[in-house]
């Protein structure tokens, strides 16, 4: 008889202060392939709506048992003004993340991708497309900034850069994971795995805010907000150091979920 069960590693005991408070409120919709409200049982997709601030909501959406393929961020909790950060996925990786601003598209777009390789960026002001531009543009406008600046007579001295970490750096991030980890019962029940990375900004004081946090990919519903609620427990983390300073970062934190068979 084979049994499938989430692997579990060492278990590390220690104190842990709240980073990220966490959401304010949650809510989750399932729904049937019409769009109408549904039982979990029968359900063909779900709608996840986060409140992370006074005046804002986030709204994920998940086919069921499957990626999230639709993010973004409003200014009310029924979704009709998009204000803040918006995603679209393609099999569960972020593709295109960008911001909106009271309904309308504002300042730079980026598109990925296979393996989160940024392809392009857009500019847009008040909701109007200014430019698209590949990589190699990009990247030579880049290199002649760098030329120019070059000519300068001014010498600038840059130490190298400290990036944040998880205090204990990999290892004890690995240790804390394999304590306070949880394998969802719905993933294991439909032998769900995969590698959720989640994206978000450590302060100078080491806390991830809570509005920074995003799945950048994807892989269920379940499995995802695990991973983000690791985030919302871990200790403070490490600030990134620039120039001898604290200063704010940001990281791209996978996390792997994977199941064994267990022979018996």
């Amino acid at each position: 008889m084979r049994k499938i069960a989430p692997i579990l590693l060492l278990v590390f005991a220690g104190a842990q202060l709240c980073v990220a408070q966490g959401y304010k409120n949650e809510k989750v919709i399932y729904l049937d392939n019409a769009g109408h409200p549904a039982k979990e049982k029968k359900a063909f997709m779900l709608e996840q709506i986060v409140q992370l601030d006074d005046t804002l909501w986030e709204m994920n959406f998940y086919l069921k048992n499957s990626p999230r393929y639709k993010s973004f961020r409003c200014s009310d909790p029924d979704g009709r003004t998009l204000n803040g950060q918006h995603v679209s996925y393609d099999n569960g990786q972020a593709d295109t993340v960008g911001n909106y601003y009271k309904g309308v598209r504002t300042g730079h777009w980026s598109i990925y991708g296979p393996n989160h390789r940024w392809m392009a960026q857009q500019l847009y002001e008040n909701g109007v497309l200014l430019w698209t531009k590949d990589t190699i543009q990009i990247n030579r406008e880049r290199d002649s900034l760098r030329a120019l600046k070059k000519t300068d007579s001014v010498t600038i001295t840059t130490k190298v850069e400290v990036e944040s970490e998880f205090p204990g750096g990999a290892a004890a991030w690995l240790r804390f994971i394999n304590q306070n980890l949880r394998y969802p019962d719905n993933a294991v029940n439909n032998q769900i795995q995969g590698n959720v990375i989640v994206a978000f900004v450590v302060d100078k004081e080491g806390h991830i805010p809570v509005n920074t946090i995003y799945i950048d990919q994807s892989v269920e519903y379940s499995l995802d907000q695990a991973a983000v609620h690791l985030l919302f427990i871990s200790p403070p983390w490490k600030p990134a150091e620039q120039n001898g300073r604290k200063v704010k970062s940001y990281k791209r934190q996978p996390i792997n979920f994977r199941l064994e068979v267990q022979k018996r």
